[in-house]
């Protein structure tokens, strides 16, 4: 099982809440195709942060690339270029979520 994290920086204060929804929107596209909820959430604009993030995370099985067929057709054609304009970088995290079976697995539960 893993999290994935998706971290945007936006190019000004105001941009935050217009870069939460259109990533809200995007997760909703690949949730409609099987993906697991995601959660969006913002750091540094109204709590305490080095910078304004914000972040979209679910978990899942297995990670795998994104074939580009495979991007629904309204992030490709709408929200991949709305995301462009109001953001300065953009990065994906990957972590391994420690599951008893995956302790289990390494002896350490």
């Amino acid at each position: 099982m893993f999290r994935i994290r998706r971290i945007c920086k936006p190019k000004t204060r105001p941009d935050t809440w217009k870069v939460a929804g259109i990533l809200k929107n995007v997760c909703t596209e690949y949730e409609k195709k099987g993906r697991r909820p995601a959660t969006i959430v913002i750091g540094g604009f109204g709590t305490p942060g080095a910078e304004i993030t914000v972040t979209a995370e679910w978990d899942q099985e297995s990670i795998e690339s994104n074939q580009r067929k495979d991007v629904p057709e309204l992030i490709m054609s709408k929200y991949s270029g709305e995301l462009a304009k109001l953001i300065q970088s953009n990065e994906i995290e990957f972590y391994e979520i420690a599951t008893d079976d995956k302790l289990n697995q390494w002896g350490v539960s």
